[in-house]
């Protein structure tokens, strides 16, 4: 995986007033920390911060972030949106890494294939959307794929199923559901779509948007 290039700006610790006035411009105000360094507060281009979620390997992307004339390498490790406008982000938190040592993501669980139960009229549902693992920075995957063309109506996999390659690790629970395909009576669906999913919603990913000191 090939890192992106942002940049970000040291910003004072000066109290509400000056993040508001960051955020007005059009920064994101932020933290980076880690690796026994101290923590610096930053700022960095609301934009530079969309265009890096936007790429397929989103908050797992690896930044080489320029604060001043220090450079590290840092992944996002939590975002938080403002309340009312969700679209805008107001708080970023950056965790400095070593290419030589592996972290803990969570990845996305990709399903791919047509259950055998959902041609038959089952409902197809997913609880486990984000897969936890560990492994090196490069090594971190866009997603990890799952064939359910075989799952009958009343069948269900779980974390154990899933392949990683490499020297990849899962750290999720082995015995945790991952997906299942329900009768659609069970499912509580009257009357029932072949191939319809049940959308149980992503892992929570936003914080309480707080301002920092």
């Amino acid at each position: 995986m090939e890192s992106v290039q942002v940049r970000a700006k040291i910003r004072p610790v000066s109290g509400k007033g000056t993040l508001r006035r960051l955020r007005s411009e059009g920064f994101v105000p932020g933290i980076v920390y880690g690796r026994g360094k101290e923590a610096v507060p930053v700022a960095v281009n609301g934009k530079d911060l969309a265009g890096v979620l936007a790429l397929p390997t989103g908050m797992n992307t690896l930044i080489d972030l320029a604060v001043g004339k220090e450079r590290d390498t840092v992944i996002i490790k939590d975002l938080a949106r403002e309340i009312l406008f969700r679209e805008r982000y107001s708080h970023v938190d950056f965790l400095r890494i070593s290419l030589a040592e592996k972290i803990t993501v969570q990845v996305p669980v990709h399903l791919t294939g047509e259950p055998e139960g959902v041609k038959e009229g089952g409902i197809l549902q997913q609880a486990m959307r984000e897969l936890t693992v560990k492994c090196l920075p490069a090594d971190i995957p866009e997603q990890i794929e799952l064939d359910v063309s075989n799952l009958a109506v009343g069948e269900s996999l779980t974390v154990a199923d899933l392949k990683v390659g490499g020297d990849m690790e899962i750290v999720s629970d082995p015995s945790e559901l991952v997906v299942t395909v329900l009768a659609p009576r069970a499912a509580g669906e009257e009357p029932a779509e072949a191939g319809a999913e049940v959308e149980t919603g992503r892992p929570e990913e936003d914080r309480e948007n707080g301002e920092e000191s």
